[in-house]
């Protein structure tokens, strides 16, 4: 069974609630302020204009907590690019190799072996011990 993704960071904030955003605000300020606001939007992997906006809707109402699921969301340890990449990979074979079963091809054992051996190595570096 194939799991869904995992909610973007828009979603995890509520963004189909909060609507279109349509309109901006512009601030002045120095330019100290404008790179902390730049490093901590970088520390927690979002833009700036996204963190200042969760920090200005925290102030408006205290029962959100927008910065702290931002924190939260970044916490959430990424997979290395490379190995995003190899599970992309595989992933790419896994929907060949069902087109191919559908149509009734015949499948290369061989092939199919090395398949298997590729997705239990990916699997080995996710850190999913689960056999195949």
């Amino acid at each position: 069974m194939i799991e869904p993704a995992p909610p973007t960071k828009e979603e995890a904030q509520g963004a189909g609630a909060r609507g279109i955003l349509d309109s901006h605000l512009d601030v002045r300020m120095t330019r100290d302020e404008r790179d902390a606001i730049k490093r901590r939007a970088s520390v927690l992997g979002v833009k700036p204009s996204t963190w200042a906006r969760a920090v200005l809707r925290d102030a408006l109402d205290e029962r959100r907590h927008e910065v702290e699921a931002l924190a939260a969301q970044a916490a959430v340890p990424r997979p290395a690019p490379e190995l995003a990449r190899a599970v992309e990979q595989v992933r790419r074979v896994g929907v060949n190799l069902n087109q191919v079963v559908r149509s009734g091809m015949a499948v290369d054992e061989n092939v199919l072996r090395e398949v298997l051996d590729a997705v239990r190595e990916v699997r080995a570096l996710l850190g999913d011990e689960v056999s195949l």
